[in-house]
């Protein structure tokens, strides 16, 4: 077989389009986006997510027209250059990096939509706000809600006896952790912004991704033919969007943060201990002989060759830091339940402003060990996992490269990042509870 390829390589302009609708306190901002380009026509990537983000956008007009103003501004976003590498969202984000840190509260993200069950990932401080804007969207096709089929669904796909066990147990959605692929990356991984990446999916008919048979007749005949669930994703998300954009309080929720990234740390733990296993037990089977004598003497076999045991590794300093974080965002919880109970008016302009903060904590400017770029150190792709997150990647990818002793010196700095979010969420925590003093 032979193949000629044939590449355009000339510079050509692409073309962010932004929309802002300012609010009462426009210093804080709630940014929504979807990507316009595609490698082909695009009807499902990204143009179904596209368009009920239009709707949504439309719909807010309406209502702005009516006299409607949102507490916070809200800014819609159609990238352009996404399918290249992110270009359009990128750009932007480091462009206008300084006023979003100062700004920016969430970024909300969609990309295809199809048929089928809700799927939401984002950092998990959004996990509560979604998993309530779940339960009142109904699902268009089975007459229960978004949240309970998506709830239903996690059980049935769950791998093992334990996993359906917890599952069952949940009275939220568990949102996992991006990687890369789509316009959050830049949000999270470089801006230290909290983010969410929604839409519908796992019933359509077909695999078109990214080829020509993307268009209009297959969208309409396989994926969702009358685009019921193009009005759910505008739902969800633009009832995300306007939660977030309208709440007094910023309803960011850090216990099951918190919960997420100490799972991240036991599994950095368990993955030692089953490098430590599996090398300690092969090495033993090397010295009994057993690969030679169980080796088919008519095919050509090599034992693979001894290993060096990984070493012990240091947890402790990310495990006390995961405990002053866990202390913080309980505080954080019992103090935003006595604020609810008083029925306060104060003010709550400081403890926002603390709120928006708190994201920006994950980062560390050195960013990621050979990938600068990348600053959140909680969060972030795999350097060569493509769309798949690496919770933790400074310890991480040196585990998986077997690199014990360089993955081992990452624990201090990624401990200091959780001791600074703890210190964070504490201030909000002190702030909300001088409101709940000016009360009384």
């Amino acid at each position: 077989m032979h193949l000629k390829v044939t590449s355009d390589w000339s510079t050509k302009p692409i073309y962010d389009v932004i929309a802002t609708l300012k609010g009462t306190s426009p210093d804080q901002w709630v940014i929504r986006g979807n990507h316009h380009d595609a490698w082909v026509n695009g009807a499902d990537d990204p143009l179904s997510g596209q368009s009920a983000m239009l709707e949504e956008a439309r719909l807010l007009g309406e209502l702005h027209k009516q006299g409607w103003t949102p507490k916070r501004s809200i800014i819609y976003c159609a990238w352009d250059g996404e399918e290249p590498g992110l270009l359009g969202s990128v750009e932007w984000v480091e462009t206008h990096a300084d006023e979003l840190r100062k700004h920016a509260v969430t970024y909300v993200n969609s990309d295809g939509n199809e048929r089928g069950y809700l799927n939401a990932g984002g950092t998990q401080d959004l996990q509560t706000v979604v998993s309530a804007v779940a339960h009142d969207v109904k699902d268009p096709e089975k007459n229960i809600s978004v949240f309970e089929r998506a709830h239903l669904h996690s059980i049935v796909e769950a791998k093992d006896t334990e996993e359906r066990g917890k599952n069952r147990k949940r009275s939220d959605l568990e949102l996992g952790a991006l990687g890369d692929g789509s316009d959050f990356t830049a949000f999270q991984d470089f801006a230290g912004i909290s983010a969410l990446d929604l839409g519908f999916g796992g019933e359509d008919e077909g695999d078109q991704y990214h080829s020509i048979y993307d268009d209009f007749y297959w969208y309409t005949h396989f994926a969702d033919t009358d685009f019921s669930y193009g009005r759910a994703l505008a739902q969800t998300a633009g009832s995300t969007v306007l939660r977030i954009a309208d709440a007094d309080l910023l309803p960011f929720d850090y216990a099951p943060q918190t919960e997420t990234i100490a799972k991240y740390e036991s599994e950095l733990e368990k993955l030692l201990k089953d490098k430590q296993d599996e090398i300690t037990e092969r090495n033993q089977e090397l010295q009994e002989g057993t690969f030679t004598a169980t080796a088919d003497p008519h095919k050509k076999s090599v034992p693979p060759p001894t290993e060096t045991v990984p070493p012990f590794m240091n947890f402790a300093p990310m495990k006390n830091a995961l405990e002053l974080l866990k202390k913080s965002a309980d505080r954080y919880t019992t103090a935003l339940g006595k604020f609810q109970a008083s029925g306060s008016q104060s003010s709550l302009d400081t403890v926002n402003a603390d709120l928006l903060g708190v994201s920006r904590l994950f980062l560390n400017e050195k960013g990621l060990p050979e990938r600068p770029w990348f600053k959140n150190q909680i969060y972030a792709p795999g350097a060569y996992t493509g769309y798949g997150a690496k919770p933790i990647a400074a310890v991480r990818e040196y585990m998986d490269q077997k690199k014990w002793k360089e993955a081992d010196a990452q624990i201090p700095m990624v401990a200091q990042v959780i001791e600074n979010i703890a210190g964070g969420i504490n201030k909000a925590a002190d702030d909300l509870e001088a409101a709940v003093s000016a009360k009384h």
